[in-house]
């Protein structure tokens, strides 16, 4: 199945390098309808708590994206439980059909036009984000802004 760009699944069982867990992606990107490129979502934090609020928050070389709980992100109204994350940093996560096939993926909503704006342009401007995504990321707010 294809996701259009925004839309927020829940992955049951997804294999992590030392556990299996319940994880939240995003979906960021297609490409060529041959990849769905996902973000991994946690709600563990990193850095300063002080900096927490909506939007993009940078500390020294780390810059992440936070949905803050509670906050409706959602077309049909879906908000995280818990301040929630999307690191920049190797969080632009390609996967094949086969893999998405393989998942056992809940669908649970779509991010408004406003909030996936925000959310791919914080990639498309972070500056470790390798040229073929940066591009990738634009054709998405050029349709988005239309």
């Amino acid at each position: 199945m294809i996701y259009e760009v925004g839309t927020i699944l829940l992955v049951r069982d997804y294999q992590l390098p030392t556990k299996v867990k319940d994880k939240f992606f995003i979906v960021i990107g297609l490409i060529d309808n041959q990849l769905m490129i996902m973000s991994m979502t946690t709600s563990q934090v990193y850095f300063n708590p002080a900096l927490i609020k909506a939007g993009v928050i940078k500390e020294r070389d780390m810059s992440i994206y936070c949905f803050l709980k509670d906050c409706v992100i959602g077309q049909n109204g879906f908000a995280f439980h818990k301040n929630t994350f999307v690191s920049h940093r190797s969080n632009v996560l390609p996967f094949s059909f086969e893999k998405m096939a393989s998942l056992n993926i809940e669908y649970l909503d779509c991010l408004t036009k406003e909030e996936t704006i925000n959310l791919i342009y914080s990639f498309y401007t972070y500056i470790g984000t390798s040229k073929r995504y940066k591009k990738l990321f634009e054709k998405i707010l050029e349709k988005l802004s239309e």
